[in-house]
């Protein structure tokens, strides 16, 4: 899929107060693109102590795949630092409000870090779904050299954000079934241009619209560790009787 548009954007990190402007070009980009990228999130230091944490989280696991949801598990490090971040929050309900006229709500984010390692992480991997909320922000931690690098599959921005839960829950069917995962996984192994494919760098931050976009992580190495945190933003069917009665909490 080719574009005009370079999906990485030169602003600063964290703590850079975005402006408008910034942000309508990281909106327009995430439209030409499927996904943009703002350099160097966060540095070094922060990176280091990142993957640290990350590797004693996989020991304590016994060596396998992890998920860490919630702001407590990792409240104490550069993730919490984003999560607080209002710079970052704003960023967020501006886009959100730029995609769908509608005023951002001021909510807090469905966050999760993944650590894929071993055979279990193998099978979390190619997994083709939509986030349930709007604007989804991943920061690679740790991402494995050579062929299995784990990098994003994406196919962006295929449908709209749905009025109705009803109609989000229906496109999830049709794609969460055996013959749907198989024909996107043979298409990503045979036509992998058909697809953008993301090789993520860590430290940088990208953001691509999670529920408008099918996307999926390929796998990596079963001897090596691909983490990723994840802040998703935006549930539009937060207030729908339906998805309550049915206690939906796939995110």
């Amino acid at each position: 899929m080719s574009t005009t548009v370079s999906p990485r954007i030169e602003v600063l990190p964290v703590a850079h107060e975005f402006t408008d402007p910034e942000i309508r070009t990281l909106v327009d980009t995430i439209e030409h693109s499927g996904y943009a990228v703002i350099p160097r999130f966060i540095g070094a230091d922060d990176l280091s102590e990142l993957r640290e944490f990350v590797r004693e989280s996989i020991s304590q696991a016994g060596n396998k795949y992890v998920v860490l949801n919630g702001y407590a598990p990792v409240a104490h490090t550069a993730l919490g630092a984003i999560t607080r971040s209002p710079a970052v929050k704003r960023l967020c309900m501006r886009a959100f409000e730029q995609l769908t006229s509608r005023p951002g709500p001021d909510l807090e984010y469905y966050q999760i870090l993944r650590c894929l390692t071993g055979e279990t992480g193998v099978q979390n991997s190619m997994n083709f779904h939509f986030d349930s909320y709007v604007l989804t922000l991943l920061l690679p931690i740790e991402v494995p050299a050579g062929k299995d690098s784990g990098e994003l599959f994406v196919l962006p921005n295929v449908r709209a954000v749905r009025r109705w839960y009803t109609s989000n829950l229906l496109d999830k069917m049709l794609l969460d079934n055996p013959l749907s995962q198989w024909l996107l996984r043979t298409m990503a192994r045979r036509h992998p241009r058909r697809f953008v494919r993301i090789v993520l760098e860590p430290g940088n931050l990208y953001l691509f619209w999670g529920y408008r976009s099918i996307h999926a992580n390929a796998p990596c190495d079963a001897d090596k560790i691909r983490a990723t945190a994840l802040f998703h933003y935006a549930d539009p069917h937060s207030d729908s009787a339906l998805k309550k009665r049915l206690g939906r909490n796939v995110h």
